[in-house]
């Protein structure tokens, strides 16, 4: 089906009402370049997000103008949301006040949290259904655009949840080598207080246990592309999208113009102009000179499966 971007008021609030139905979630384990690729469609001038202010106060769906601001500056935009170096992941940088202020996408977790919905719901209640209805058309008829795009981590477990919710969603599933996984999140700052949802413990008290850390952060990627590839099973092939970091870095615009589409967002000369001043840098082998053979070997161990599946071995 066809949106038109045009026409009057009148006409863009049932328009745009109907098109909250088809968000596009990005899913994946963490560090596999799901924030890049959120942040890179949010560029997009019909694009809608929940942002770093809906986070703070979710009840308070009128601050999502706020996301009219970044599209009027967009040097500002591109400095804080990506930085020098076009790092999608700046939350454990020091950032001044006015950059923490700026509006900019976020996971969004408390806004599922207002719905009363939790990482391990299977049905949609009727009053969940229609509160996550009415947040991502606030998104919209407030922030403007044609489509919102969501990534959140927890959605991992959630998309029969979802698609239960949105039956038209577009669901893109964003893989990356495990190895690469396993060594970046060692050096996340949030790592040692995550909640690893499987075990209900966090990587902190595992170590203290006595075990090994490298396994944890193996086990971690294992764990979040079984429970992604369980939810899309359950998907219309016709609504997923399987992408790799590998390919985003390699060919970025046209990877992620390949999303846009996917998901309906239209063609944008300003967007790709957008795309074309961010750096994708691959730092995908940082794993190979970071660890040792010992730890490698360990983590391959704890992947090997999924490393052949996805054709890293």
């Amino acid at each position: 089906m066809m949106y038109s971007v045009g026409g009057s008021a009148t006409e863009a609030r049932p328009r745009a009402a109907e098109r909250s139905a088809e968000p596009i979630f990005l899913v994946g384990a963490p560090r596999s370049g799901t924030s890049l690729v959120y942040r890179a469609l949010s560029l997009h001038p019909q694009a809608a997000y929940m942002s770093n202010w809906l986070r703070r106060r979710p009840g308070w769906r009128v601050l999502s103008m706020l996301n009219r601001v970044p599209r009027s500056l967009p040097d500002l935009r591109q400095r804080y949301w990506f930085g020098e170096e076009s790092n999608a992941y700046r939350y454990g940088q020091r950032r001044s006040v006015a950059e923490r202020l700026f509006p900019a996408p976020m996971e969004g977790g408390p806004v599922f949290e207002a719905c009363g919905i939790g990482p391990a719901d299977v049905r949609p209640t009727p009053a969940q259904a229609a509160c996550l209805r009415a947040s991502f058309a606030a998104l919209l008829r407030f922030g403007g655009g044609s489509a919102v795009v969501s990534k959140r981590i927890a959605n991992n477990r959630l998309i029969p949840f979802l698609a239960s919710v949105f039956p038209a969603a577009r669901f893109v599933s964003i893989v990356r080598d495990g190895r690469a996984v396993a060594y970046s999140l060692s050096r996340v700052d949030w790592w040692n207080e995550a909640d690893i949802w499987w075990l209900n413990t966090t990587p902190e008290q595992w170590r203290a246990s006595g075990r090994d850390e490298w396994e944890l952060c193996a086990r971690v990627w294992v764990e979040e592309v079984r429970a992604v590839e369980a939810g899309l099973s359950a998907i219309d092939p016709a609504h997923v999208m399987r992408i790799s970091y590998e390919q985003v870095v390699a060919e970025p615009i046209a990877q992620l113009q390949g999303v846009a589409r996917f998901g309906g967002l239209p063609e944008s000369a300003r967007w790709t102009e957008a795309l074309g001043r961010l750096k994708f840098g691959n730092r995908n082998e940082s794993w190979r000179s970071g660890l040792g053979a010992e730890q490698i070997d360990r983590v391959e161990r704890a992947q090997a499966e999924e490393l052949r599946r996805y054709g890293y071995t």
